[in-house]
């Protein structure tokens, strides 16, 4: 298995051979791959590279983000100088873009064009817009948010479709 996994396991100053936390982790994923029915010999060993990102910015809700990428061994020995150039360069875009300000207010002007236009919202949309995913109470169809109704409307291919309506008050 550390053959199949492409590791050596290091000795100590006693000459005992020991393992890493690394190590045992992809161990742990060469035991899963078995149990799933894999094989050893179509096995891919896994490593993962980790991207430490700060923001400076203090008004910014990320302010410390770890995020961790796997990576076939195969993978990372087939790409290019550039081609690992490119990914990260798409990936910082990517980063750049969360790190904007977010508007806490913005999700109500989108539900107030959707109210205006009828439109009918997929249960990801909604989620996406108010930070939740919507639901129910057993025997009603109708979820209340805030100042917001959404009401089932039928089935957008495999989720539920929600109409939106504002809640007034007088």
């Amino acid at each position: 298995r550390l053959e199949a996994v492409g590791l050596k396991l290091p000795k100590d100053d006693d000459g005992k051979a020991y393992a890493t936390e690394e190590m045992i982790q992809q161990l742990d994923d060469l035991d899963q791959h078995l149990k799933n029915g894999g094989s050893l010999k179509h096995y891919t060993p896994v490593t993962s590279v980790t991207t430490h990102l700060e923001s400076s910015d203090n008004n910014n809700i990320l302010d410390k983000t770890t995020q961790t990428t796997q990576l076939t061994t195969q993978q990372t020995t087939q790409m290019s100088r550039e081609e690992l150039l490119e990914i990260i360069e798409v990936l910082g875009t990517a980063i750049a873009c969360r790190l904007q300000p977010i508007d806490p207010i913005a999700y109500n002007h989108s539900l107030e064009q959707a109210q205006e236009k009828n439109w009918i919202l997929s249960t990801f949309e909604v989620k996406q817009l108010i930070g939740i995913k919507p639901s129910c109470p057993k025997g009603e169809n109708v979820f209340t948010r805030g100042c917001w109704a959404f009401t089932k409307a039928g089935k957008i291919g495999n989720q539920t479709g929600w109409r939106v309506k504002k809640i007034v008050e007088d």
